[in-house]
């Protein structure tokens, strides 16, 4: 038997598999968004954010983001200061969850709790969870975000859902622009 006939068969299974499935594909993803987001969805997307660092006697630092929001509630967290900042250790990307808090004339008002993991360096050997508890506000006609960012810290082991658990909190606001494709 050829090897065409042998794949054949397969191949016939396997558009036959893809037909049966395509057509409650885009059905199941309208479905899947959660109630308390519904009222947001035109906030759901990812945004480039950015936040200026100011320090006396140092040059200005920009630090940038992406934050992305899911109709599922979830929420992804990644920065560009990753690799570390001067008296910071490096961390991962962060993953949370997000929720609606209001809507008014194209305004989102939205709430996300993000958490990720530090690394150890020579001059903090302890890894830590950092929290990030977002609040901001989302213009859905212009596609903007602004809002503010607070960070705590605790050990590797400690619970980031304890607020008694929680270090002291380091604040920053940021701005930024919701990403689309182009037309």
């Amino acid at each position: 038997m050829s090897s065409i006939c042998k794949i054949k068969p397969i191949a016939l299974i396997s558009a036959a598999f893809m037909a049966l499935a395509a057509p409650g594909a885009p059905a199941l993803a309208a479905d899947d968004t959660d109630p308390q987001i519904a009222p947001c969805i035109e906030a759901v997307g990812t945004f480039l954010t950015k936040r200026d660092i100011k320090a006396e006697g140092k040059p200005d630092t920009v630090m940038r983001s992406l934050l992305s929001l899911t109709n599922g509630g979830h929420a992804f967290f990644t920065d560009s200061s990753e690799g570390g900042v001067l008296g910071y250790q490096p961390f991962s990307d962060g993953r949370g969850a997000w929720r609606c808090d209001s809507t008014a004339n194209g305004s989102v008002r939205m709430t996300a709790l993000i958490v990720d993991f530090t690394s150890p360096t020579t001059t903090d050997s302890d890894a830590k969870i950092a929290r990030l508890d977002i609040s901001a506000e989302i213009s859905t006609d212009a596609g903007t975000i602004s809002g503010k960012t607070t960070v705590r810290f605790v050990p590797l082991d400690g619970n980031p859902m304890d607020e008694a658990a929680l270090g002291d909190p380091i604040e920053y606001l940021f701005s930024g622009m919701k990403i689309a494709m182009p037309e």
